[in-house]
Order: C-alpha cells, then structure tokens, then sequence
C-alpha cells in the first residue's frame, strides 16, 4: 500500500524535515527523519499520559481469500502493570460509531478522533488506506472482548514498504507512534505469526537507578 503524496504538507513537511500531525489541543513531533519522508525515524516524542511507562503496538494481517485482515495488539504499561487491549482495522467507517450513544459520540475523545482522521485526508492518505478502529478487551481465540471506551486508534500505511504510523487517542491524548516490519524489526517466529510491523513509544530512560525493595514488594 502506497499513500498519496500529493499535498501531504499537513502531515509531512519535508522543508522542516520532520513528520507532524497537529490540532488545536496538542502538536506531536517526529524528529529527526533523514533521508526521505518518514523513512528512518531515529528519534520521536510522544506525548504519553503521565502514568504510562510505555505502550508497544504489533501489526498483524491474517490474509483470508486475498483480503486483508489487519489486527493491533497493544500492550500498555501503566504504573508498573501491563494492560492489553487489540483493535481490529478492517471497520468501514461508518460503523467506527456501532454502539456508542449519541452524546458518546459528540464526546471530546470522539471528536478527536474524526478531527484526526479528517487531518489525514487532508493531507493526501487515501480514504481507504486510513483505517479506524476502537478498542477492545481480549476475547476468545484472538477474538474481541468488550468495548473499551475512549480508547482509539487511527492506522496509515506509509509510502516505504513495511512502514505504518499509529496514531492512539486516549481520551484526549493523540499518540504517534512509528511502525516497522523491515529487516532487522520482526523475527522469523514473528513473521510466521502472521505480524507485519512493530512501534514502541516509552518514557523509560534506558540507564536505571534502581528501586528500593519497599516500592516494590
């Protein structure tokens, strides 16, 4: 998949060389990319809410009769525990709303979430390339579980192969988070589950100082 490059300035802005997606609550950079647009991502910020040491997001595609079948699996770590959730990409748009009420629907976190995909097409992603989807609490043989409300999730394919941008709303926080499946990111037992990319956003420095034992047992 391939997205449409033509007037892609709200998204990428190559002159300044860093890829943004913006709104009137917050502004999310990724920064530096060198070489062509979104291609290598060395460094990116995300804006992770404050009890939250990281989120990791794994990007499946159970192809069936030659369609896609894309699935999320997201593992949050929020105060030292481990929260999974999926979402499931293939939705059309217009049942993204299935049961929500009316004044969910209208709700900040929803508006976000249209505001976003609206700023996706505005900048030049093809309608269908951009997928929407809820999110969910695991259910039965890979199956979805319960809805998670105001948790959302927007996908893109990027223009190099293997290469997707999430974008994770949480409430009112809109998260950026890179996605890669070429050489080097997935492992072969990886490749044979069916998983095409992989993105990490943390705020965990990689030196430790150490816990004292009272904070944790």
């Amino acid at each position: 998949m391939v997205a449409n490059n033509n007037n892609i300035n709200n998204i990428i802005t190559t002159n300044k060389n860093k890829l943004q997606i913006a709104d009137t609550q917050s502004v999310i950079h990724l920064d530096p990319v060198k070489k062509t647009k979104a291609d290598k991502i060395s460094h990116c910020h995300q804006d992770l809410p404050k009890d939250w040491q990281w989120a990791k997001l794994d990007l499946f595609n159970n192809i069936n009769d030659n369609l896609e079948h894309l699935r999320l699996n997201m593992t949050i770590c929020k105060n030292k525990q481990l929260k999974k959730y999926r979402a499931l990409m293939n939705t059309e748009w217009p049942h993204f709303k299935r049961n929500l009420t009316a004044e969910e629907w209208a709700s900040p976190h929803y508006e976000l979430v249209k505001r976003t995909r609206q700023e996706l097409k505005n900048a030049g992603y093809r309608v269908r390339d951009i997928r929407a989807s809820k999110c969910y609490m695991p259910g039965y043989q890979q199956g979805k579980g319960d809805t998670v409300k105001r948790l959302s999730v927007l996908l893109v394919p990027e223009p190099a192969d293997h290469k997707y941008t999430a974008i994770l709303i949480h409430k009112e926080n809109k998260m950026l988070v890179p996605l890669r499946g070429d050489k080097g990111y997935l492992s072969s037992n990886q490749r044979n589950m069916n998983q095409i990319a992989t993105g990490t956003a943390n705020t965990i420095l990689k030196t430790s100082k150490g816990v004292d034992i009272d904070d944790v047992l």
